[in-house]
C-alpha cells in the first residue's frame, strides 16, 4: 500500500513497511488483536521511531505509543480513528461502517470485492483505476477472507478515546474531505483530544490521501518529520 509513498521519502531515511497479522506476508492467527498488534510491532522496533499509521494502522498506532512510549518519536495517523463506531457520548463515530457491509460479499468472492473495497477507499481520487491497478495484485495474493473479518469486526469492537491524554509525542492527522469511512470529525476529535496535535485536511482526498495525493501527503510527511 505505501509503495508509491516510500520513494518519496528522503533516501537517507531509514524506513520498513510493517504487515499487521493477516495482512500481506505476516502469518494470522485468530482472533485479530489490537493490542498485541501493537506490540508485535514495538517488538521490530529497536530505537524511537516516526510510526506512520492509516486506518486500522493508526489506531495501532495510537496504542502502540500508549504501551511502548519508548518506541516513538512522533505519531503521523492518516485516516484513523479512536473509535469506529458511533456512541452517545462519541457522534463523531459512525452509525452504521461502511467497510462492515461488504463483509459478506469478501466471503463469497475475495479476489472479485477487494476491487470494491479499493473503489470505495479512493472515491472521488482521479487516477483511481491506475492506483487499483498496481496496488490489486498484491492485495488479492496476499489478502484472506478470513484475516479481513477479524480485522473489520475488532476495528468496530476498539474504543482508543481513553488512551489519547497518555500520548505525549508530536503528531501530524491527516484527513480526507471525501472520506466517508474515516470522515473528517474523526480527525477533529483526535485533534481536540491528543494534545499538540496538527490536522490537516485535503479537501479533494478520501480514504488513502497517500495514494491519490502521493507528492503532497509526502510533502507534508518529510517537513513535518524534520522538524520534530
Amino acid at each position: 500500500m505505501f509503495d508509491d509513498l516510500m520513494p518519496r521519502l528522503p533516501a537517507t531515511w531509514p524506513v520498513s513497511a510493517v504487515d499487521l497479522p493477516g495482512h500481506g506476508d505476516a502469518p494470522f492467527a485468530q482472533p485479530f488483536d489490537i493490542e498485541a498488534a501493537a506490540d508485535a510491532v514495538a517488538a521490530q522496533i529497536d530505537t524511537p521511531a516516526d510510526i506512520l499509521g492509516w486506518s486500522l494502522g493508526g489506531l495501532v498506532a495510537l496504542y502502540l505509543a500508549a504501551r511502548h512510549p519508548d518506541k516513538v518519536r512522533s505519531l503521523c495517523l492518516t485516516a484513523s480513528f479512536a473509535r469506529l463506531t458511533a456512541a452517545e457520548d462519541y457522534p463523531e463515530g459512525l452509525a452504521a461502517p461502511a467497510l462492515g457491509k461488504m463483509v459478506g460479499a469478501f466471503r463469497s468472492d475475495y479476489a472479485k470485492h477487494i476491487k470494491q473495497f479499493l473503489q470505495l477507499q479512493l472515491l472521488h481520487t482521479p487516477d483511481a483505476d491506475g492506483i487499483i491497478g498496481r496496488i490489486l495484485p498484491d492485495l488479492a495474493r496476499c489478502g484472506t477472507p478470513s484475516a479481513l473479518q477479524e480485522a473489520l469486526d475488532a476495528a468496530e469492537r476498539a474504543d482508543a478515546r481513553h488512551l489519547l491524554d497518555k500520548i505525549d509525542v508530536p503528531v501530524l492527522l491527516v484527513f480526507g474531505g471525501k472520506d466517508a469511512i474515516t470522515p473528517p470529525r474523526m480527525g477533529e476529535y483526535l485533534h481536540r483530544h491528543l494534545k499538540g496535535s496538527r490536522l490537516v485536511v485535503m479537501e479533494k482526498a478520501a480514504h488513502a490521501p497517500f495514494l491519490s495525493h502521493a507528492e503532497a501527503f509526502a510533502a507534508l510527511y518529510r517537513d513535518f518529520v524534520e522538524g520534530v
